[in-house]
């Protein structure tokens, strides 16, 4: 009589158990998925970098540069990450010279557009933020500025 009794109490208990692993492992994480997906459609996605069309890479993550037509991001044992696409804009211009020298591009066009990078990431992410320089996006703006000396970098 007494394990009847038990297990009465118990089913409620264990209904409730399944009820909310449902909802909180299946449902919440879902709804919270699908929120993200339209609001911040491209990070849902994996924040993809597109040339010409055609997504060359995330906008996340650092790409593996050996070119010295391009800016490089920070090396693994500087990054937490070691896949950091942001630098500092003093290790950017510090750069200058090697790009100038690699791709002919004047100096203070490299520096403008280091700049403007600047800028356009402040712009995004608050006043607050700290000045940095996002490494993709900058080459991709090479790549796309200056299609001749970047010939082969870019499908399409």
């Amino acid at each position: 009589m007494e394990l009847k009794r038990l297990l009465g109490h118990l089913r409620p208990l264990a209904v409730l158990l399944v009820f909310f692993a449902v909802l909180l492992m299946g449902v919440y994480p879902a709804t919270l998925a699908a929120i993200d997906l339209v609001e911040n459609p491209n990070a849902a996605v994996g924040s993809p970098m597109d040339c010409n069309g055609t997504a060359v890479g995330s906008k996340l993550i650092a790409e593996n540069i050996s070119s010295p037509k391009f800016f490089h991001p920070r090396n693994a044992s500087a990054s937490d990450s070691g896949v950091d696409p942001d630098i500092t804009p003093a290790e950017a211009n510090g750069q200058v010279a090697a790009v100038s020298n690699a791709t002919g591009i004047p100096p203070s066009s490299l520096e403008f557009l280091i700049q403007q990078n600047i800028n356009n990431n402040a712009n995004q992410n608050g006043f607050l933020a700290p000045n940095y320089v996002d490494v993709n996006s900058l080459n991709l703006e090479l790549i796309q500025l200056y299609p001749a000396t970047y010939a082969g970098f870019c499908p399409g």
